[in-house]
């Protein structure tokens, strides 16, 4: 049996919607690595304060138990 021919405006529209779709993951992608980016640096702002607000440290014992960790993370403060 043989396959019925495309109409010609059908091939269009499947490379249109092809290229449509790559420009879309293509632009995903860069917002992604600029929300990457964005973290990163709130992070890095976050640990920053810390250490600036951060008192010095008196002398603790070993049972004692402290206000603030050794290793600070975001979601500390």
């Amino acid at each position: 049996m043989e396959q019925a021919r495309l109409p010609e405006w059908e091939p269009d529209l499947v490379d249109d919607v092809i290229t449509k779709a790559e420009t879309r993951l293509e632009r995903e992608k860069t917002m992604a690595r600029r929300r990457a980016l964005q973290l990163a640096r709130e992070r890095a702002y976050h640990r920053l304060a810390v250490a600036i607000d951060r008192p010095s440290r008196p002398p603790v014992g070993p049972g004692q138990l402290t206000l603030f960790p050794e290793d600070p993370t975001l979601f500390d403060a």
